[in-house]
């Protein structure tokens, strides 16, 4: 079994363990409304589809219900799982780098793109979002989906920036789209199931003690909102945004 740290393996996943159902059914959720985004935007029309940071490829596999689809992610390990497990005459897979522009440029034109989970890992989101509009066919559209509360206090250096929903409107003006719909939902994860989760997969990325401390001494309100959540709260808040994105002329 593949390790299950910032990638979801929906078939390999535990869902008697409350994190794993959660995360499941979080990005199950994702694509699926992506697909059905897409299928109202472009009715019977066979589409030409771009999973970028597909990981697994599960995602790929439902969106390719809609037409040609080309996942890609830069994790092989990943890449590999998702030939095995979903590449059809429907669906294939790519490795290849999100940062890096000569190999965006190398995957042509496409009339949908899905990007869950990505932006908030790149070095520069804003020429990822203009290789994006840039990559669109005549009337394509693009879903980007991806956490729309802080996670930098546990995610990093997995993660390189927080994006807050005001900030992604600015950034999609700034980058030439205009927000067709937007998707947001919360889950309240218990501290009881983080630490089971924590102990059970000893490969999440959990940061060392001193990476918190030095954290928090920077970001003291963010100490507080987790205090908060821990103890008074309803547990620690999972929050995920997600947008449907037309190029704005």
């Amino acid at each position: 079994m593949p390790s299950m740290t910032e990638r979801v393996y929906p078939d390999e996943m535990d869902t008697s363990r409350e994190i794993q159902r959660i995360i499941k059914d979080v990005f199950l959720r994702r694509y699926g409304l992506a697909r059905d985004w897409f299928k109202e935007h472009f009715g019977k029309r066979r589409l030409k589809i771009l999973d970028i940071a597909c990981g697994s490829g599960f995602g790929s596999a439902i969106l390719s219900e809609l037409g040609e689809t080309m996942g890609v992610d830069i994790d092989s390990e990943s890449i590999e799982y998702a030939k095995t497990h979903y590449q059809n005459g429907g669906v294939k897979f790519l490795s290849g780098n999100a940062d890096d522009p000569a190999f965006l440029d190398s995957l042509g034109r496409f009339d949908a793109i899905m990007s869950s989970g990505t932006i908030e890992h790149l070095s520069d989101p804003i020429s990822f979002l203009s290789w994006i509009k840039k990559a669109l066919n005549p009337g394509g559209i693009c879903v980007l989906a991806f956490p729309s509360t802080f996670t930098m206090d546990w995610a990093a250096p997995h993660h390189k920036r927080d994006i807050k929903p005001n900030q992604a409107i600015e950034m999609f003006s700034t980058c030439g789209f205009k927000i067709e719909r937007r998707f947001i939902e919360g889950h309240h994860l218990r501290l009881k199931d983080l630490r089971q989760e924590t102990h059970e997969n000893p490969e999440l990325p959990v940061p060392p003690l001193k990476q918190w401390i030095a954290y928090y001494l920077g970001h003291p309100h963010h100490f507080a909102v987790r205090m908060y959540q821990i103890t008074l709260g309803k547990g620690v808040l999972f929050q995920d945004q997600e947008y449907l994105l037309a190029p704005d002329g």
